[in-house]
């Protein structure tokens, strides 16, 4: 099976100008449920990241301590707190405020630094009931994968987007990472088809796919990326893309390839060894300078 390479060329197609008469509520609401105790700099890096890419509204809903630790580096996002679990994560005791708020939001992202826990199941469920345009990343996939209910993705009225690195996606399909790696084209081609979702389907090349067969490929970034955080980053800016209005499949392409070409210019401009998740942030607002969007 042959993939589409994704370029600039399809991407700044995609693309639009900010309008001068526009307002925050021009650019969409996200909601994110992301972070727990352990793992609070996730919610961070992918709040962060939806705002950069142009999201009008970015609230996040996490616990006590994700949010005070989020909301000391990033001033413009919105916070809702939600109860604690007994191990430090989001507790389903948030379940029906989350819903609710879902069904007001333009996309949600869940999953980020949530802990792989029933909670977390419990609220992916009750989120793919909401019909909102949903990502998935991280603990939300791998919480539903031990559970044996990923076939409930299928339920969404809407194509969810999914995010798994090599290993979630072992975990989601009990395919072994080797042979994953071995033809990543098809294994996301039949997946996405299965469960009519955007497979984002990430490793050293990253490939996104449809329900309907198509399959693209990113061979943008590099080895700077390997380190905790990356995934996070990336969500987010798919999240905001979906949050502003663009399709499913157009906002994994346009998150995919901004987020490997940022990574790219970072690593000319600070090493590989030196770059971190949230400096590419900085490269990514020259890439939107110099098209002037």
């Amino acid at each position: 099976m042959k993939a589409t390479n994704i370029s600039d060329e399809i991407v700044f197609s995609i693309l639009r100008p900010r309008d001068p008469g526009s307002n925050k509520g021009s650019y969409g609401t996200l909601t994110c449920v992301c972070g727990s105790r352990r793992f609070p700099g996730a919610a961070s890096l992918s709040v962060t990241a939806a705002l950069r890419c142009g999201a009008g509204i970015v609230r996040l809903m996490s616990t006590e301590p994700v949010v005070r630790a989020c909301s000391s580096k990033v001033s413009e996002a919105i916070y809702e707190t939600l109860e604690e679990s007994g191990d430090g994560g989001i507790s389903e005791s948030g379940i029906p405020l989350i819903s609710k708020t879902a069904e007001k939001s333009s996309a949600v992202l869940c999953g980020c630094g949530m802990g792989n826990t029933g909670d977390t199941e419990k609220i992916v469920l009750a989120l793919l009931k909401t019909g909102a345009s949903l990502i998935l990343d991280a603990d939300a996939l791998n919480s539903v994968a031990a559970s044996g209910r990923i076939y409930t993705l299928k339920r969404n009225s809407k194509p969810a987007v999914i995010t798994p690195h090599v290993g979630e996606m072992s975990r989601l399909t009990g395919m072994s990472i080797s042979e994953i790696k071995a033809d990543p084209v098809s294994c996301a081609a039949f997946f996405a088809e299965t469960y009519g979702c955007v497979v984002v389907l990430k490793d050293h090349v990253t490939c996104v796919a449809p329900p309907d067969g198509r399959v693209y490929m990113s061979t943008a970034g590099n080895a700077g990326l390997a380190r905790g955080g990356s995934g996070d980053t990336l969500a987010g800016m798919i999240a905001s893309f979906l949050a502003q209005g663009y399709p499913p499949l157009e906002a994994a392409l346009c998150g995919v390839h901004l987020h490997g070409s940022a990574a790219d210019r970072c690593a000319a401009r600070l090493s590989q060894y030196g770059m971190l998740p949230s400096d590419i942030l900085t490269d990514l607002c020259g890439i939107f300078l110099e098209r002037g969007l």
